[in-house]
């Protein structure tokens, strides 16, 4: 019996991981920054679990950015050469 295999991408072109890294980072880097820049005087305790969580937040939508790009850049071009690691061609 073959398994269900899940992907967030289906191939080259999909803009859905794109799409997930926007939406992760619109959602997580303003409540970031209001608890890096002016915190609750009552938010003692659970002040450094959000950053966590929030941090976490920021690099998966880092991650679906970089893959969202992978995905949708042609090759030879400079977004391309960057998402792949490749910053010193020809």
């Amino acid at each position: 019996m073959k398994r269900w295999r899940w992907e967030i991408a289906a191939g080259p072109g999909d803009f859905l991981p794109l799409l997930v890294g926007f939406v992760l980072l619109a959602l997580t880097v303003p409540s970031f920054l209001m608890l890096l820049i002016a915190p609750d005087a009552n938010s003692g305790g659970v002040r450094d679990p959000l950053l966590v969580i929030h941090a976490v937040g920021i690099l998966l939508g880092l991650g679906f950015l970089v893959l969202g790009m992978q995905l949708l850049s042609t090759p030879g071009s400079l977004i391309y050469r960057l998402s792949h690691g490749r910053f010193f061609g020809r």
